[in-house]
């Protein structure tokens, strides 16, 4: 049977099937920090953003802190720091706030915003260009919670600086507690943002597995049971995984009920996107390309390179060509053509 690869046809066959197409899938995004608090602007940056560059399937990037807004933290938008406002008020002062942290709706009005830009990015593009929405695991979002930012990217891991290890020693079963209710409510918002016209899922652990940040067996007690939890409310639509920075160790992610697993291959500690192979179920591996080799002009060439090397890697196996983050916030279109015609030249 000859398949006509649209756009939708290409995704769900790399991402829901798990097979090879006729090649493979390309996308990057970024966040709009300019337009970030208004459904209709961030709808309108993220279409105009696919417009120009074509992507096989858009990355909606909500402001990061949208997540702990739903429990009330509060944030400095004139204040930011790279792609994050500064904190106003967190509602983890102490350890007795963990029993504030109870189930919230999936209309909460940070997530009834997010549900907006989501019909709004399908309305402008159609139902043949897939949406995949973001969502941040629930103990990054408790760490948001605590009043700290997730570690991500190439941000040094600095254990002392984050307030979940005390969180998880002080109380565990008070942390347990909250992040069952994070777990639920997170669920419920996912199944909105599916029924509201996303395709997938952008499940971001950012750098929480990273090493010198929370323990291994910390991860397995307070991370992995309710990645596990929330992921099975999401299936069976298809879900990529993120893990960040360097050292972030996918392979512990490799055995989650997910389609794809994305990480910085090009970063120090790292495996080899060719490493996926022998992981056990093998999802669809994302990356090929350094995320910070956008952020000035005259990068092109070694995009295309980079890039090259990644999809002749994965030759015969469904693939996700990508940069390994979000882009920088000005980044240069001549590199991103360059991504975006890897793909049409393998």
């Amino acid at each position: 049977m000859t398949i006509e690869w649209t756009k939708k046809a290409r995704f769900l066959h790399i991402l829901r099937d798990g097979q090879a197409a006729d090649r493979p899938l390309v996308s990057a995004w970024r966040h709009f920090i300019e337009a970030e608090r208004d459904s209709e602007l961030l709808a309108a940056a993220t279409v105009a953003f696919q417009r120009e560059h074509d992507w096989d399937f858009v990355k909606i990037n909500p402001r990061t802190t949208y997540y702990a807004e739903v429990w009330g933290n509060e944030y400095d938008y004139d204040s930011y720091d790279g792609v994050v406002p500064a904190v106003a008020k967190a509602q983890l002062a102490t350890i007795d706030d963990l029993r504030r942290i109870t189930t919230r709706p999936a209309d909460a009005k940070p997530f009834l915003e997010q549900l907006h830009t989501i019909a709004g990015v399908r309305r402008e593009l159609g139902p043949e260009v897939p949406i995949v929405q973001t969502l941040f695991s629930p103990l990054a979002v408790l760490e948001y919670l605590g009043g700290h930012r997730t570690l991500a990217s190439y941000r040094p891991a600095i254990r002392e600086a984050s307030p979940l290890p005390g969180l998880l020693a002080a109380n565990p079963d008070e942390v347990h507690a909250a992040l069952r209710n994070i777990t639920e409510t997170l669920a419920g918002y996912a199944k909105a943002a599916l029924q509201a016209g996303a395709d997938g899922i952008f499940y971001a652990v950012l750098g929480l597995a990273r090493d010198g940040y929370l323990t291994e067996e910390e991860y397995e007690e307070f991370g992995r049971p309710y990645d596990l939890l929330l992921l099975k409310e999401i299936a069976p639509a298809p879900v990529i995984l993120h893990t960040c920075g360097p050292e972030a160790h996918p392979e512990r992610f490799a055995d989650y009920p997910i389609s794809a697993l994305h990480w910085a291959d090009t970063a120090p500690g790292n495996p080899a996107l060719t490493e996926s192979f022998i992981w056990p179920d093998s999802p669809v591996a994302v990356g090929g390309v350094d995320e910070r080799l956008f952020a000035s002009a005259g990068s092109a060439e070694e995009v295309a390179r980079q890039a090259k090397k990644a999809i002749q890697s994965l030759a015969g196996r469904p693939f996700v060509l990508a940069p390994g983050c979000g882009l920088p916030l000005k980044s240069d279109a001549e590199s991103l053509r360059a991504l975006r015609a890897a793909v049409e030249k393998a």
